[in-house]
């Protein structure tokens, strides 16, 4: 493993685990690097997730091979709050169960979740949101209403535009959600958890590159209509 936290395997390619990111504080990052070189030298059944990044790094899901049983590294580090789901990091998310498991660390205050700055910020908390500008945020409101324009749909949180949190979501984006169920009258005036980098836009603004980066939290996560038959 490299100091950056990048996995080196044994043909010596750079890899990382998709569609996780270790917290950006340094002794809980650290935490993270530590539980993961615990498991350096031991066989593991690796897959191929997608392409390389522009760090030349291998998108990768890893299993640990013991007694016939798999353990898989990427539920151990959200299980044990030591990472947050980022189902926009490497495309297509293909783990949607780890989003449960890091609903239950965050229950139980594991690790990173144990500090506020981690924590799903409320979209009325404009201020904590400007201050956070740049940074991979969970964020919690109500669609107040819905934009529909020719390259972007825009899901409003307020009616202050110049202020107010916005989820932007480019067209070819919108079409994969819609094939899961999604639609404007299924969002607007229900709570929303979305999560991503933020941006300085009017107000603050997420802009969505996988149909995983929102879930709806009154009800399940929307399903693909094509797999739930």
């Amino acid at each position: 493993m490299t100091r950056e936290g990048d996995l080196v395997l044994g043909s010596e390619h750079l890899a990382k685990l998709s569609g996780l990111r270790l917290p950006d504080e340094p002794i809980l990052r650290q935490q993270g690097l530590d539980w993961l070189k615990a498991w350096t030298g031991q066989p593991l059944l690796i897959t191929i997730q997608g392409k390389r990044d522009r760090w030349n790094r291998l998108p990768i899901r890893a299993r640990l091979l013991k007694d016939s049983l798999t353990f898989d590294l990427s539920h151990g580090l959200v299980e044990a709050g030591l990472a947050i789901v980022d189902p926009g990091a490497d495309l297509p998310f293909c783990q949607p169960e780890l989003f449960a498991l890091e609903e239950t660390a965050r229950e139980r205050n594991l690790g990173l979740w144990a500090d506020g700055r981690y924590n799903p910020i409320p979209v009325d908390q404009t201020d904590r949101l400007k201050e956070r500008v740049g940074s991979f945020v969970i964020v919690e409101g109500r669609v107040r209403s819905v934009g529909e324009r020719k390259q972007r749909i825009y899901l409003n949180f307020g009616g202050h535009w110049a202020d107010d949190f916005t989820i932007i979501i480019p067209k070819k984006t919108w079409m994969q959600m819609a094939e899961r169920g999604l639609s404007t009258d299924s969002l607007k005036g229900h709570i929303i958890r979305t999560r991503g980098i933020l941006q300085s836009w009017q107000g603050t603004a997420l802009t969505i590159d996988s149909a995983e980066m929102i879930e709806r939290l009154e009800g399940r996560r929307l399903q693909d209509k094509r797999l739930a038959r």
